[in-house]
């Protein structure tokens, strides 16, 4: 069984990464818990030549028809889970697409075709009514680079942008330019790419943006905006307009060929991570703990807060509707806010088939029509075990379980999580806590004045309802 390294917090000087080793499974203390919360046979008969019939031809299977996609109409949304894959919800059910039902998918997206995109680390493919089919990432399409980002164009060719190339799939093979093409600083890496309706690939890196024009990467005028610089451009989409939109830490531009870039007016903002577009043009970006969502075409702004606004807990993805409606992935659930307030809620455990980290959220329309109300929260039990730098159990010591430990807290790491329970280890250094809805966590351990804390361990896809799952023992960091 591995050892789970513990990272320090900054309180000590930062992360101090350690290898993993191996420990007997821990036994069960006594802990106190706080929950804010188808052969066939051919035959052959001797017959005249003349005689002989015409062998029957398998009838052609039709292909899958692609998604309907209409402003303002019911569509379904889509949710992509770290280890689970996507789930669709439609009709008010979760169900997990066909075709992608484990692995770690990310930007689900509507390319300029019109079609639904998703991608793993390893391949990209299509989303139509029978499930997901990888289009690129097998033999003679296998990416040709690690992927960071990639669009599609609207005759289906894919554009991806790579850590060190920019590479092209043009429906039958991919070419690779080199990121020395784009005469970057040492420090300035391709983060994001998206294609224009009118098919111009744009390529976003780290501060500035280039437009693909005579077969050569154009930079674009960002200054003109007066935008704060340095930018730290991080994602790019595509626009409901056919433009495209690239985004910084606290500015969204608007490009668009043969007019001049255009910053949004998105109102005050301390560091944006995440955005998303409806497909009528509404505009949803993650900024820190709260969900800025606006219809720049008619100024319009919202502003949802974690806690306030919906389940408080880290946000990790976002997703809007045609209607203004804003989803929101956290690590407490799911959250649908309508433009009036209020809400629906999928708690951590409530719907097992979302239970985990949410990557990308991408709904259709205005989304659907019916949602399914939350259920009774699936649970299961957690256990592990503490050991120092020398591999001996570590006695007493305080520890806490909850969605995501902070960093950077005024009281404990878990003092404002939606979910935490707290413990002590026995004189084996075991730990174990029942009643945890399923989802994903992760461990702070106090040694002496000094809490030390885990991101995660990917427990949603390894917790049951009704088991209790092992994480194994962590070992502490080396004191410095």
């Amino acid at each position: 069984m591995c050892a789970l390294p513990l990272w320090m917090t900054a309180c000590d000087g930062g992360p101090t990464p350690d290898e993993a080793r191996k420990s007997e499974p821990p036994a069960k203390v006594e802990t106190t818990v706080e929950t804010k919360t188808e052969t066939t046979v051919e035959t052959k008969t001797e017959t005249p030549a003349d005689d002989k019939a015409e062998p029957k031809a398998e009838p052609a299977k039709p292909a899958a028809a692609p998604l309907t996609i209409t402003a303002g109409a019911p569509g379904p949304a889509f949710i992509a889970v770290e280890k689970k894959g996507i789930v669709r919800l439609d009709g008010g059910k979760f169900t997990p697409v066909s075709g992608a039902e484990t692995g770690s998918y990310r930007k689900l997206q509507v390319g300029a075709d019109g079609q639904v995109w998703a991608a793993d680390y390893s391949q990209i493919g299509r989303i139509d009514s029978e499930g997901f089919k990888a289009v690129v990432g097998d033999g003679d399409a296998r990416l040709p680079n690690s992927m960071t980002d990639y669009a599609v164009a609207a005759d289906g060719q894919i554009w991806v942008a790579a850590f060190s190339a920019i590479d092209h799939f043009d429906g039958k093979a991919w070419t690779s330019e080199p990121v020395s093409v784009l005469a970057l600083a040492a420090d300035d890496f391709p983060q994001a790419i998206a294609v224009d309706r009118a098919g111009k690939p744009w390529l976003v890196t780290s501060q500035k943006v280039f437009v693909r024009e005579a077969d050569a990467w154009k930079e674009v005028d960002l200054k003109s905006t007066r935008a704060r610089s340095p930018y730290y451009l991080t994602r790019a989409a595509l626009a409901s307009d056919g433009s495209v939109y690239a985004m910084g830490m606290d500015s969204v531009f608007q490009l668009v060929d043969g007019q001049p870039t255009k910053k949004l007016k998105l109102g005050g903002t301390s560091s944006y991570s995440e955005l998303a577009v409806s497909t009528d043009g509404y505009l949803a970006l993650i900024d820190v703990d709260k969900v800025t969502a606006a219809k720049p075409a008619e100024g319009k702004l919202q502003s949802r807060r974690s806690g306030r606004d919906f389940k408080k807990g880290l946000i990790w993805a976002v997703g809007v509707d045609d209607g203004g409606r804003v989803w929101v992935g956290t690590d407490a659930g799911l959250s649908v806010v309508a433009a009036d307030g209020s809400k629906h809620e999928w708690p951590s455990g409530a719907a097992p088939e979302i239970a985990g980290e949410i990557k990308s959220i991408l709904v259709l329309g205005s989304g659907p029509a019916e949602l399914p109300s939350a259920g009774e929260v699936r649970k299961g039990g957690l256990k592990g075990s503490i050991v120092d730098n020398d591999e001996k159990p570590v006695v007493g010591a305080t520890l806490e379980v909850c969605p995501t430990p902070a960093f950077i807290y005024s009281k404990t790491p878990c003092a404002d999580q939606p979910v935490r329970f707290i413990g002590k280890t026995d004189a084996e250094g075991a730990w174990s806590f029942a009643e945890v809805p399923l989802g994903e966590y992760g461990v702070a351990v106090k040694v002496g004045s000094k809490w030390q804390t885990t991101l995660g361990f990917s427990m949603h896809s390894a917790m049951k309802e009704g088991e209790v799952h092992d994480i194994g023992s962590i070992k502490l960091a080396a004191k410095k």
